[in-house]
């Protein structure tokens, strides 16, 4: 049975490397497009899940030091764990299961 986590998400320290970037990035309020790498990572993203996980959405947070979200349905914490593998380095984070479990899919 999937279970489905929000994970609250911040840029990690392959991304944000000196307090000039840090400040950057908060005032742009997204990450600027200078890191093809990155970018690469998250629209490579969806094709790269085990198809024991399925991602649902993912909300970046503009002009505010609030945390992202991210929301996928998982099998296990295995999901969760290549989650944070993926994204090693470049994303913390956070996840919490819902209470529900999510809504019922045909």
């Amino acid at each position: 049975m999937a279970i489905t986590f929000v994970g609250f998400y911040n840029v990690g320290a392959s991304v944000e490397s000196t307090e000039a970037d840090t400040m950057a990035l908060r005032q742009a309020g997204s990450l600027p497009e200078a890191l093809p790498e990155f970018w690469a990572k998250v629209r490579d993203f969806p094709s790269k899940l085990p198809p024991t996980c399925k991602l649902i959405g993912s909300w970046g947070v503009n002009g505010r030091q609030a945390p992202s979200v991210m929301v996928v349905e998982a099998e296990s914490y295995d999901d969760l764990q290549f989650i944070n593998n993926y994204y090693q380095g470049w994303l913390l984070i956070d996840w919490h299961p819902t209470a529900t479990g999510g809504v019922a899919r045909a």
